[in-house]
């Protein structure tokens, strides 16, 4: 993983955190370990993913945010 890859993935626990008020989130943090990451989070951080990094996200992958790694693919793909 390059310097670039760990600053995205640095930043997308940020916003885990921010957004689900909880310090306890690192990169193998998913919807299914981190009881904070409901429903409402899941769409503000959705929200918060896109205006960060100027990106849409399209139906395929709304369904996929589910974890810090797979929104890490994701954003990749998308920036690409």
């Amino acid at each position: 993983m390059n310097d670039q890859d760990i600053e995205l993935r640095d930043s997308i626990i940020k916003i885990v955190k921010d957004v689900t008020r909880c310090s306890d989130v690192d990169k193998n943090t998913s919807i299914d370990n981190l009881p904070q990451w409901d429903s409402l989070a899941y769409i503000s951080i959705l929200g918060e993913i896109e205006i960060k990094y100027e990106i849409e996200i399209n139906e395929n992958n709304i369904n996929n945010f589910k974890s810090i790694n797979s929104i890490f693919e994701i954003i990749k793909k998308e920036r690409n």
